[in-house]
């Protein structure tokens, strides 16, 4: 099939036959208008398309320019809030008129004129083989709409590319070029006037992501008339039609007569700082607390759709880990969340969390920091959101370092702030520029926001090159320390603070020394501690690479935002102090193959946090004046240590179930070594989680009997107990345990087989 496209260029009619579904775009749709449609292609036509893209996506980066930040590689969605944010900032703090256009275009993937593509591929300079290879898979075909799953007749499609197609988005954006095209044209010969980062910075005229589009300029009739000018005709030559009545105009700093004048000749309606682009808040001040209300009122939204389900804490862990704390992601990537929207949201999280989603009294049996703790470390993986909010917003500045990452963001960054921001993790010792955005402070923030040290400075090692872009004393190019920490007497009274190591080092021939100037004579003391930084400095040496970043987290030395998050769990004094023993415990629990509400019991019973009469007084639940005593024995208070081991009941369970795995024990003083008795009587791998099994599965049951006593008044004798554990973790090892089957007697009579098939 490959060798007949490649040679004929074209695909047989079967192949360019599809189907469209149509997805509601709201809850009540009412017209064609409120539908999605997504394209339902066969797996042949996408195997050849994504060979294509492959292919096409190797020259994309050369082709597209840079206002343009959609499906190329190394171009992020939020580069473009970035840029117009600090444009908007720019203005508002300078004064400036600027105007920003938000268009609409209507049905933009299902408006393209096939001539204009063709003609903008011929304008890339595509030979004509690859134009004919896109003609076949785009131009032409027969398409079937389902309605209630059922095809209608077939329909010969006359323009627009196929929504679900792999090389729809590539193609789409060499279409939305020809607007970038023309609105750079515009700005050469003095058409239309952009916005002026600096003197000799950038000038913005437009923002893409894939249609959705900004224009961006000065607030003049001359840059009215040449945008819409632009607009009809490239609606004109595209077929990409535009939505006036829908687009939105916004001024900063403009007459409201212009804006009433502006917004009547364009058709469109006004719109005012702060907005939405990309959905995202520009222009808003992210330390308030009303730009952060969306985000809330998300959340609130999303429990209210949960409102009339019976959800348990398993699944409440599950929709936290996947839905609740996923919804944040894209705020905190862009923006830092304040110390009072974080409490809201943890607040959110954590009343779902022991309490559901009816509302009402709830106790919060665990502390939050011990939650957010990986499972290894004794806590149920539930993110924090405030590290992954750094740990993000960290990202920024590594991209920032990588001289591989270039993009438009950058050179507005650059023009607004310096290019030491590009050569530099210590940016300043002082504060940022004064007229910074908040953006831009906060950014700056985050080399002192952990514990009042530099942290990024730690995390970001210097590979030491030519030594010219790395600087002495505040970057971490050797060892483990900055030099201006581990000598901090030494460093305040050199007079080359900012020196880099290539300007310290004076090379004469195979010999080098160091040149060191001091704002006085030293004292002996001193002398000592430059001979210990000369010492330090003994092996050092210079090569004719240029110097590289690296991050100090990962062995090829490169950025993740989960080895950030890692790192700052640790020093941002969350980490619960758990011994060895302990974490071994707490990791060696979730390897079970039991439900996971049962392993959530347990991972509760190992903190005391389960609700027994104890611990039901001890908050207050039950009055201090209550007896408390155990359900079974009657004679003591109702522990966890004393419910699930020591009661006579739990002792002959305890004894019975290890007589049938054949495993000789005396029963220990307290959970965590039953624990860890259990997990180590195992012979192998196999072997451990059917332990691991049968302790869930006996936890599980004496909890049921006991709450099956108290609400229900029903006795169970313990030898009934150990029955039913028996039959509860067979059940669970024919479900989830990956054995041969095993028939119930033959795990009644050695479950050890069983376990090691």
């Amino acid at each position: 099939m490959f060798d007949q496209f490649h040679g004929i260029g074209s695909l047989p009619k079967c192949l360019l036959a599809y189907f469209v579904t149509l997805i509601p775009k709201v809850n009540l749709p009412f017209e064609l208008g409120d539908f999605r449609p997504i394209s339902l292609l066969g797996c042949l036509y996408k195997l050849i398309a994504k060979v294509l893209t492959n292919r096409l996506a190797n020259v994309m980066n050369s082709l597209i320019a840079g206002n343009q930040s959609a499906f190329i590689k190394g171009r992020n969605l939020v580069d473009g809030v970035v840029v117009v944010n600090e444009v908007v900032d720019l203005a508002k703090r300078s004064g400036k008129e600027c105007l920003i256009f938000k268009v609409d275009f209507e049905k933009a993937y299902d408006s393209v004129d096939w001539s204009f593509l063709e003609y903008m591929l011929k304008r890339f300079g595509f030979c004509e083989v690859w134009i004919g290879w896109m003609k076949a898979c785009i131009f032409g075909g027969n398409l079937s709409v389902l309605v209630n799953g059922c095809p209608m007749g077939e329909i010969n499609i006359q323009r627009g590319l196929k929504q679900g197609d792999p090389l729809a988005p590539f193609l789409f954006l060499l279409v939305a070029e020809g607007f970038g095209g023309a609105m750079r044209r515009a700005v050469e010969i003095n058409l239309f006037k952009g916005f002026n980062i600096s003197r000799d910075g950038p000038s913005i005229s437009h923002l893409q992501y894939a249609d959705d589009t900004l224009c961006i300029g000065e607030a003049s009739i001359e840059n009215l008339w040449t945008m819409k000018a632009i607009l009809r005709g490239f609606e004109l030559a595209s077929g990409l039609r535009v939505n006036f009545w829908k687009s939105c105009l916004i001024g900063v700093n403009v007459r409201d007569d212009f804006m009433e004048l502006a917004c009547t000749f364009l058709n469109c309606i006004q719109g005012f700082v702060p907005f939405k682009y990309l959905g995202l808040p520009v222009g808003a001040n992210p330390r308030r607390l009303s730009t952060w209300e969306p985000l809330v009122a998300s959340l609130r939204k999303k429990l209210n759709s949960w409102g009339h389900k019976h959800v348990s804490i398993e699944g409440r862990l599950v929709l936290i880990n996947s839905v609740l704390n996923s919804i944040p992601i894209f705020y905190l990537s862009f923006m830092k969340m304040p110390v009072q929207v974080l409490k809201k949201v943890i607040r959110i999280q954590r009343e779902f969390l022991w309490g559901g989603v009816n509302g009402g009294r709830n106790l919060s049996w665990i502390k939050r920091r011990v939650v957010c703790q990986g499972k290894k470390n004794g806590g149920l993986g539930i993110r924090d959101l405030k590290a992954v909010n750094l740990s993000l917003l960290m990202k920024w500045r590594w991209r920032l370092l990588n001289s591989e990452d270039t993009g438009l963001w950058k050179e507005v960054l650059v023009a607004k702030y310096g290019g030491h921001i590009l050569h530099n993790v210590v940016w300043s010792l002082g504060s940022p520029p004064y007229r910074a955005s908040l953006w831009w402070k906060d950014i700056n923030d985050l080399q002192a926001c952990v514990n009042s040290k530099n942290w990024v400075a730690e995390m970001v090692t210097r590979f030491l090159g030519n030594g010219s872009r790395t600087r002495f004393w505040s970057d971490n190019w050797i060892g483990d320390v900055l030099l201006c920490s581990k000598f901090p007497r030494l460093f305040s009274l050199s007079l080359q603070k900012e020196a880099t190591v290539s300007e310290m080092m004076v090379v004469e021939g195979e010999t080098k020394s160091w040149n060191f100037l001091w704002r006085r004579s030293l004292f002996l003391w001193e002398e000592e501690r430059v001979s210990q930084l000369l010492s330090l400095l003994e092996n050092v040496s210079l090569s004719l690479e240029e110097d590289k970043w690296h991050w100090a987290l990962d062995p090829d030395g490169c950025f993740s935002v989960k080895s950030a998050y890692d790192s700052l769990l640790e020093n941002l004094d969350t980490s619960p102090n758990l011994s060895p023993y302990e974490a071994k415990i707490f990791s060696n629990i979730w390897d079970s193959p039991a439900p996971l509400k049962v392993v959530v019991f347990s991972w509760r019973l190992l903190h005391d946090r389960v609700p027994t009469k104890e611990n039901l007084i001890v908050r207050g639940v039950l009055p201090r004046e209550s007896s408390g005593s155990c359900v079974w024995c009657g004679d003591i208070r109702e522990s966890s240590a004393h419910l699930f081991l020591h009661c006579k009941v739990a002792l002959v369970v305890w004894y019975e179930i290890f007589r049938w795995l054949g495993v000789v024990i005396v029963i220990p003083p307290n959970l965590f070594t039953l624990f860890d008795y259990f997990s180590d009587s195992a012979r192998s791998k196999k072997s451990k989680k059917g332990f691991l099994l049968v302790w869930h599965s006996v936890i599980w049951t004496i909890w049921k009997a006991r709450n099956n006593q108290i609400f229900n008044n029903v006795t169970s004798d313990p030898f009934e107990l150990v029955e039913s554990a028996k039959v509860l973790s067979w059940r669970w090892s024919a479900d989830r345990l990956h054995i041969s089957p095993c028939l119930f007697y033959e795990w009644l009579w050695d479950p050890g087989i069983c376990f090691n098939r």
